[in-house]
């Protein structure tokens, strides 16, 4: 019969595998939420919104529902020089800028196709790492720049039936999204101030990704809301304001309580999801090159992800 010692040592194993198990259901979670940006785009894209408007009213959507919850619950919504700069830069790099490329991107390429961008993310923000000194360069980082290289060349390859006519041009402009997201990766490390809670950091970056994305939309000088005329147009702002709600609360938990190392992991299951996703809303039949592709991409993300880090 086991002692009252060993049976508190086993209650604590017991506990920790829950939470394991927990995290794992969360981080599946939040790839399986975020997945579904990509088709949310190209609906977004059909219904006419403007790119640069649909990623403001998003970020700005989601960053009050998200700082309600926080001032709800902490009584108050942290707004310090440091803060204001994380968000500001955070916001910028994962939405403000990305999103509204993705959107554009999205009137010429499938959904599954720009999904494949994902994959592009830990091998560049290996590599920026490694240029900010942060990470080291090593032939597994190489190979997977290879190997990512050689998937993009397949999807440009003329012919090869992975983009229609003029998407080689929008697939390029639709690859500044991962350089944008990797950058923010390596950001995070440096501008989270500290003891900034997970509830406050998503709500500060999506308020900050409504800033930048409403700055460069007066630039730009484009419309805020889709034509009046365009159908369709409610369904994808409250899909995607319901994703970034969830998934920045998510990300910024999930960073805290695995790690980013672990997190990691969220990048194959985003790119399976998406994948998944974009095939059952749009019923896309990618061509036979577009597999062979993401094999190629999945083989570099790998790589990169099981490398032993700095």
């Amino acid at each position: 019969m086991p002692d009252a010692g060993e049976a508190v040592r086993d209650g604590g194993r017991q506990a920790k595998a829950r939470l394991r198990l927990v995290d794992a259901g969360l981080l599946v979670f939040a790839a399986a939420i975020y997945g579904g940006i990509f088709p949310v785009n190209r609906l977004a894209a059909e219904a006419l919104w403007p790119p640069m408007g649909f990623a403001f009213a998003q970020s700005l959507l989601a960053g009050l529902v998200l700082a309600g919850a926080a001032m709800a619950a902490r009584g108050g919504f942290a707004a310090s020089a440091a803060h204001l700069r994380a968000y500001l830069v955070m916001g910028g790099l994962v939405v403000g800028l990305p999103i509204g490329i993705l959107v554009a991107a999205a009137q010429h390429l499938d959904a599954s196709v720009l999904t494949l961008v994902l994959c592009l993310s830990p091998i560049l923000t290996l590599f920026i790492g490694a240029l900010a000194g942060l990470e080291r360069f090593d032939r597994r980082t190489f190979a997977g720049m290879l190997l990512g290289a050689a998937g993009v060349a397949v999807i440009a390859l003329p012919d090869a039936g992975v983009v229609g006519d003029g998407g080689v041009f929008w697939f390029l402009v639709a690859l500044s999204a991962p350089v944008m997201f990797a950058t923010a990766n390596i950001c995070a490390k440096w501008l989270r101030p500290e003891g900034a809670s997970s509830m406050t950091m998503a709500a500060g970056t999506l308020l900050g990704a409504a800033v930048v994305a409403g700055v460069v939309m007066l630039a730009l000088g484009s419309p805020v809301l889709p034509a009046a005329d365009a159908a369709g147009g409610l369904l994808p702002i409250i899909l995607a304001t319901a994703i970034n709600a969830v998934f920045f609360w998510l990300f910024f938990e999930l960073v805290a309580r695995i790690g980013p190392a672990r997190f990691s992991l969220f990048n194959y299951l985003a790119v399976a999801a998406g994948i998944l996703w974009s095939l059952v809303a749009f019923q896309e039949k990618p061509a036979s090159l577009f597999w062979v592709a993401l094999l190629l991409m999945v083989a570099a993300m790998y790589l990169a992800l099981s490398r032993t880090p700095r």
